[in-house]
């Protein structure tokens, strides 16, 4: 076997092994979102998130709390609510 033939054989090897490598993780990433999907979310009273919510804005507003942790907090919030 020529020089030539034995590295293109041996990039299309790589290139095979490269793409079977490739559908592997993008299985295994499809596994993992529906194992995500099917874990229950805690039931979560909205009206509790919402107080709690609107006390966090009352805060800000009375500047007792900084943006950072008011951000963090209402995104901390947020994501309890089921939509």
């Amino acid at each position: 076997m020529s020089q030539a033939k034995f590295q293109k054989r041996q990039r299309e090897m790589a290139k095979a092994e490269k793409a079977k490598a490739k559908a592997a993780r993008k299985a295994e990433r499809a596994e993992a979102a529906a194992e995500a999907a099917e874990e229950p979310t805690p039931d979560v009273d909205a009206g509790s998130v919402m107080a709690k919510l609107e006390k966090l804005h009352q805060d800000f507003a009375d500047e007792k709390v900084d943006f950072d942790t008011f951000e963090e907090q209402k995104q901390e919030l947020l994501s309890q609510l089921q939509v």
